[in-house]
């Protein structure tokens, strides 16, 4: 939303500008020349810059993305690491519960003796 806001006023003085200076005009770069008018000539460094620099955006963010793509495989990675120790957890819960529930019913019944032993 701030990109638009910074970017509508400029694009609107830029195309003013271009309106207002249609006054054709020698051109010179080096060698070269043309003939051509102010605000045309800025539309077109205007349109070179906004290249550049959606190109410039695009070459930092690959290294992002790259590292977003290890992250999430990382992430998914321990996530199957998470679930399989989770289901071994449940596992060993319930053979403890097997085993508690043998081990109740196996004791023996304990007989104590109601006479002195002298």
């Amino acid at each position: 939303m701030i990109r638009l806001i910074i970017l509508v006023p400029f694009l609107l003085a830029l195309i003013l500008f271009a309106a207002s200076n249609q006054e054709s005009s020698q051109m010179w770069f080096l060698t070269y020349s043309w003939s051509s008018s102010v605000g045309v000539l800025a539309l077109l460094i205007a349109f070179g810059g906004l290249l550049l620099g959606a190109f410039g955006v695009w070459v930092s963010e690959l290294g992002q993305r790259r590292r977003a793509r290890k992250a999430e495989a990382r992430v998914k990675e321990l996530e199957a690491i998470t679930a399989s120790k989770t289901t071994e957890l449940d596992q060993l819960r319930a053979r403890v519960v097997v085993a508690e529930a043998h081990t109740v019913t196996s004791v023996p019944p304990q007989i104590t003796s109601s006479s002195p032993t002298v």
